[in-house]
């Protein structure tokens, strides 16, 4: 067990010297046509040909960690392996791009076993929403990193248009959300197990806790009072554990000879600068938690910068609320503010702009280009519990008529429907014919 370290009063690690080096002009990008593409395809000869058919040429396959690897450590399911690999080079003969999900958010039952697998909260919770430790457990961190080493090695992967990378059980960046922890408490923090908290088969490069044994919302620390600055720092570092996550699986990926883009699917806006202010203030006792972003850990204010700063080769963040329940929120405002805008970079991050108005497509991309990043985007998909649709958000068919509109206006390189199979299925009243009409029309 390594020994305590004292609290410091800022985070100190290869991530945080980075943001000093990213306050220069980010340079100006060309406006291109955005490729339009489809979520989880199946890449089978029919729904190859139905894409060809309408000028379709980007997707996305979704790969399982437990299928990949069902019963332990290199025991590849050879079948499966196979026909994923079958099925992605189809499509890609056929002149359709593909960007691959790994399915980290799917792992095998033997992973669940390993030392530090559970997520634990501030009560001594966990997850039960299926999560694992990607982010500290060393053990957890070295299964994954395995599995896409052997799924870069099982594929055509030169061949790609890109590889995502996630951390939570929707394969997006951050921690489990509110009340993830089953019992109905909001604003669980995922970051005490004797990993993060004692270094105990803590993953190799990423830092422990400042402050061992300090809870949010506690207003001393071995005997010291705790100052809003001191909060703020724990946050950062919290936070910034997700990108040593994100870094983990790019870098098994490059090791792997990997080269090509990584994507980061990142969801909503992420903590607003105000709020962070809210939190901290109360020394992140529950306040300034707009939408469950701070126990999530998603701050991209300063996550977006120290991720184009710390991840080797090209990164593109996936912005997964293009026209969700914000976006339908926002453009009902007068004056509407679900648009992007040129200069959403400089003043998103400037006092008393209204960014708690804009969706959150307008704000995250924004900070996507404060840090020079590439973005894509998709829908949040048909309102139901397996998708990040809602009550509040539009029906498929008006997702899909105004999806080409945000993805234009926010210079997005790449648009992906959510998802193949609705457009497959004659319920969900939307064909493929309906989608390239609302690109084209």
């Amino acid at each position: 067990m390594r020994l305590l370290r004292p609290v410091r009063l800022a985070v100190t690690t290869g991530l945080a010297a980075a943001l000093a080096l990213l306050t220069g002009p980010v340079p100006a990008q060309a406006v291109t046509e955005p490729a339009w593409g489809l979520v989880a395809s199946s890449c089978t000869p029919s729904d190859i040909a139905a894409n060809r058919a309408v000028g379709i040429g980007l997707v996305e396959v979704e790969a399982y960690w437990d299928r990949y690897l069902p019963s332990g450590p290199g025991a590849v399911n050879a079948a499966y392996a196979a026909d994923l690999r079958s099925r992605v080079t189809a499509c890609l003969d056929a002149g359709i791009r593909v960007v691959v999900g790994p399915g980290t958010q799917y792992p095998p039952g033997w992973v669940r076993g390993l030392p530090g697998a559970a997520l634990v909260d501030q009560r001594g919770k966990n997850s039960v929403t299926g999560a694992v430790d990607t982010v500290y457990s060393a053990a957890v961190r070295g299964a994954q990193n395995d599995y896409l080493r052997r799924l870069v090695a099982g594929l055509p992967s030169a061949r790609l248009d890109g590889i995502r990378v996630g951390t939570s059980t929707a394969g997006e960046v951050g921690f489990p959300g509110p009340n993830e922890a089953g019992d109905g408490f909001l604003q669980s923090w995922w970051a005490f197990g004797a990993a993060p908290q004692q270094g105990s088969g803590l993953a190799a490069g990423t830092p422990a806790t400042p402050m061992p044994g300090w809870k949010p919302g506690q207003p001393t620390w071995n005997g010291r009072t705790v100052t809003p600055a001191m909060a703020q720092n724990w946050f950062l570092w919290y936070s910034r554990s997700l990108l040593y996550g994100i870094k983990g699986q790019v870098d098994a990926l490059r090791a792997a000879g990997y080269a090509k883009p990584v994507h980061v699917p990142s969801p909503g806006k992420g903590v607003l600068p105000a709020d962070l202010t809210t939190a901290v203030n109360a020394l992140l006792g529950g306040a300034g938690d707009r939408d469950g972003s701070l126990g999530r850990g998603l701050y991209y204010v300063d996550q977006f910068p120290a991720l184009a700063g710390n991840v080797a080769g090209p990164v593109v963040v996936d912005l997964t609320g293009v026209d969700d329940a914000t976006a339908v929120t926002a453009r009902g405002l007068t004056p509407p503010q679900d648009r992007c805008a040129a200069s959403d970079a400089t003043t998103s991050v400037a006092a008393g702009t209204p960014v708690q108005n804009w969706s959150n497509l307008r704000f995250a991309r924004a900070q996507a280009a404060r840090a020079g990043l590439a973005a894509v985007g998709e829908n949040p998909g048909p309102p139901a519990a397996e998708t990040g649709g809602t009550a509040s958000s539009d029906p498929i068919a008006e997702q899909i008529r105004r999806s080409p509109a945000y993805a234009r206006g926010c210079d997005l390189l790449g648009f992906f429907l959510a998802f193949e199979s609705v457009l497959n299925d004659p319920a969900s009243g939307v064909t493929r014919q309906d989608y390239v009409r609302a690109v084209t029309g």
